[in-house]
């Protein structure tokens, strides 16, 4: 008695489904975005405790980073091996949500300047007025990057836009700043 074998083999779907997220990490831009991971910020810099909560990591990076990776191991592994389709589907599965996690982790440490912030105590101008005791906005250069961050003011008077202050702090996403000696 022949045996059946079906019209799609286990290959050629574990390839679809690699295909399938490859072209939306295309189609979504998540692949230019890896390749410039300071776009992944959108110039806006959180804590990075806002970064495992997703606040700023978009659904569909998740499912085209899960969707690609599953499909290349599942993919390796039959070709690889002479495991079974549900051991071959394990390992992809299992390989999706690492690359998740991988990519959550690098995201939050390229989208965090904090190392740069604390060793490069540096001079930016404020781009949203800094009221007495209050919040405002400046921007910083990180590596070559333009961010802007919150900024908050310890003086007992107002810091106005164009200003150029000295980054004294950083608490959370939040720089303490101070006017700058020279104008």
């Amino acid at each position: 008695m022949p045996s059946y074998n079906p019209p799609v083999t286990w290959g050629f779907g574990y390839l679809i489904i690699f295909l399938g997220g490859f072209t939306l990490a295309m189609v979504t831009g998540f692949a230019r975005r890896l390749l410039h991971p300071c776009e992944l910020c959108d110039h806006v810099v959180l804590p990075s405790h806002e970064h495992l909560h997703g606040l700023r990591f978009p659904a569909a990076d998740l499912l085209a980073s899960f969707l690609t990776l599953f499909g290349l191991a599942s993919l390796l592994v039959h070709g690889l091996t002479s495991f079974a389709p549900i051991h071959e589907i394990a390992v992809g599965a299992v390989a999706g949500v690492v690359g998740i996690f991988v990519l959550r982790f690098w995201l939050s440490r390229v989208c965090d300047p904090s190392e740069q912030l604390a060793n490069d105590l540096q001079k930016v101008r404020v781009i949203r007025e800094i009221p007495a005791n209050g919040y405002g906005q400046v921007e910083v250069s990180v590596e070559g990057a333009q961010l802007k961050l919150a900024a908050r003011s310890e003086e007992d008077h107002p810091i106005p836009e164009g200003t150029l202050v000295e980054i004294l702090d950083r608490r959370e996403s939040v720089v303490i700043v101070k006017a700058s000696e020279e104008r």
